[in-house]
């Protein structure tokens, strides 16, 4: 099972529905990929948990607020899935495109660990185009 399109998954569906919270089994690379959407301002917060001897990972979504000080719009507007199982795509330093003319991010895993597109520019580091997120 693919844990990086669950996430994805997950994210899309619970955004549709307007819930606040899921949960998801965790692993290292789903756990880091929540972190850099939280830095970037996409999730409130994520929190990894063991209940038992499994390891799930309970990511909060952030929402807009409207003028009432009420959750109106989500701040994710769209969230893609570039590089698959069957498929992995790989960019160069000076290749990595800009997303949505720079309102959005891509993010690679380098042998620096997840880093986004900006990141990776400055840093003059390539990797695997995980996902696009608007």
């Amino acid at each position: 099972m693919d844990l990086v399109s669950d996430l994805i998954i997950r994210i899309n569906n619970a955004l549709l529905r307007c819930q606040e919270t899921f949960e998801m089994p965790a692993s290292k690379l789903v756990a880091e990929m929540a972190r850099v959407m939280v830095e970037e301002g996409f999730l409130s917060k994520y929190e990894v948990t063991t209940r038992g001897k499994k390891r799930y990972l309970k990511v909060t979504l952030k929402y807009a607020l409207d003028k009432y000080g009420r959750p109106n719009q989500p701040v994710i507007l769209g969230i893609k899935r570039v590089s698959r199982s069957s498929r992995r795509v790989y960019r160069k330093a000076g290749k990595v495109a800009r997303v949505q003319s720079g309102f959005g991010t891509a993010i690679l895993s380098t042998n620096q660990g997840l880093l986004t597109d900006g990141q990776a520019r400055r840093q003059k580091i390539g990797g695997e185009l995980l996902a696009y997120i608007w």
